[in-house]
């Protein structure tokens, strides 16, 4: 059980229902699987999550009632931060589980609300870039809360977030899902530029109104296309003139006794 004093306050109803659904699982494999079924809530077709929950808890009953808390809590906080606003529950609540200790299912936290808010209009966010069809990209995204600023401001943009974590990677595609984001959240490692699974939000989002969530292959990415154009090929190395290697034994070394010199029995040492 999480006690109440260590939960932020408008996350207490959402974690009071948390522990309740719980049902002595590993609160942090349980957290994993909601945002698992949050996931594949948004897909336009359906890719086998659902069933794999179904087989390990019995029903999907404790995930359709923490998506409820979680959207009124969401529209809640949001229209209580005025128009534009925006609200990442999920990350919020990710770093309470995490606070309880070690898990080998979470291990980060991430930058604080009001930091994002400056970064993101460090980085350019200005009510004037509405709808322009800026890029804006975050390689190391975690639950995707510099996207969610950069929406908040300028919205009608397209933003694209990387983040080695898969936990991460969901946070984030959910959360942009939820905020009316568009782009791509992918799993990656954006270093090594070494794909692991994406996913492309938001699509149809203008056209039909739905928000959605589709998995794509890193040839489908914009993110892995656009680093693969930039990437420049590593410079072919000049050969190299072979120098063979020299027989020192064949030559008087130097520095050392050489022999007597004439008849005066001195020695020479060069």
């Amino acid at each position: 059980m999480i006690k109440s004093t260590d939960v932020p306050h408008d996350l207490r109803d959402f974690n009071k229902l948390f522990c309740q659904l719980e049902h002595g699982w590993n609160y942090g494999r349980f957290y994993a699987d909601f945002i698992d079924f949050m996931t594949e809530s948004f897909m336009p077709e359906r890719v086998g999550i659902y069933e794999n929950l179904k087989t390990q808890y019995g029903s999907l009953d404790s995930f359709v009632q923490l998506l409820r808390s979680l959207i009124k809590l969401q529209d809640q906080q949001i229209v209580k931060d005025g128009v534009g606003g925006w609200y990442d529950a999920l990350g919020s609540y990710y770093e309470v589980l995490n606070s309880r200790g070690k898990s080998q299912w979470l291990g980060q936290f991430f930058t604080p609300p009001d930091v994002c808010d400056l970064m993101a209009m460090m980085t350019g966010a200005d009510e004037k870039l509405t709808g322009q069809g800026q890029t804006i990209h975050d390689p190391a995204c975690g639950s995707g809360r510099l996207l969610l600023a950069w929406q908040a401001i300028a919205p009608g943009n397209y933003t694209f977030g990387a983040d080695v974590d898969p936990i991460c990677t969901r946070m984030t595609a959910v959360n942009m899902a939820l905020h009316g984001c568009e782009g791509e959240a992918v799993c990656m490692d954006s270093l090594l530029m070494e794909w692991r699974f994406g996913y492309r939000i938001n699509a149809h989002l203008r056209a039909t109104g739905q928000p959605t969530i589709e998995p794509i292959t890193a040839e489908q990415s914009h993110i892995m296309n656009y680093a693969r154009a930039k990437a420049k090929p590593a410079p072919e190395m000049p050969l190299q003139q072979v120098i063979p290697a020299k027989d020192y034994a064949k030559e008087p070394a130097k520095g050392v006794i050489t022999g007597a010199s004439g008849g005066t029995g001195q020695l020479q040492l060069f």
